[in-house]
């Protein structure tokens, strides 16, 4: 009985002690201070600093690589970090409504200077009415062309994993015609 006693304390006295070995970077508090900072910097080694997190929150050093908890199908604002404009050339083709068209002879002022067809939009506002003729832009697209039923946009395409840039859009002034096409 005292035979395995004493030989597994031999075994014990014998071996290497069992101690966790330190992480790259870090130093084992027993261990000699490192001699400089600069030493710490080298490539391949991590300093404190980088493991302990920022006061502020979540913090990301790229290194020229994305941040992987970006995602990639984020959706894409309408027109990027771009600031609206007031009226017509703030707002989006899908905001506004055409309530009316009216044609002109032209030799007027403003919108009705030039002969041809002038659209009336309902803004996202409710309140305020808006006269358009083609060439009018919009925050992300053009007014192509007014006739006596619809108008004709060119929009922008914001989607980047889309291959189209731009598509025609046609807003009817009557539903039952949009029913048929």
């Amino acid at each position: 009985m005292k035979r395995p006693l004493l030989v597994a304390l031999a075994l014990v006295a014998l071996s290497p002690p069992l101690v966790a070995p330190t992480p790259k970077g870090f130093q084992d508090s027993k261990a000699a201070p490192s001699p400089s900072p600069a030493a710490a910097a080298e490539p391949g080694k991590l300093g404190l600093e980088e493991f302990v997190e920022t006061p502020g929150g979540y913090s990301y050093n790229p290194q020229g690589r994305r941040d992987p908890f970006v995602s990639l199908l984020r959706p894409v604002q309408a027109g990027g970090p771009k600031t609206r404009k007031p009226g017509m050339e703030g707002f989006l083709i899908q905001e506004v409504a055409l309530k009316g068209i009216v044609r002109t002879p032209g030799g007027g002022m403003g919108v009705a200077a030039k002969p041809g067809f002038i659209a009336l939009f309902a803004g996202p506002d409710p309140t305020k009415s808006y006269f358009a003729t083609t060439g009018q832009r919009m925050f992300d697209g053009v007014i192509t062309a007014v006739d006596s039923n619809s108008v004709t946009f060119l929009q922008e395409v914001t989607d980047p994993l889309s291959p189209v840039k731009t598509r025609e859009v046609k807003k009817n002034l009557y539903a039952s015609e949009e029913a048929r096409q």
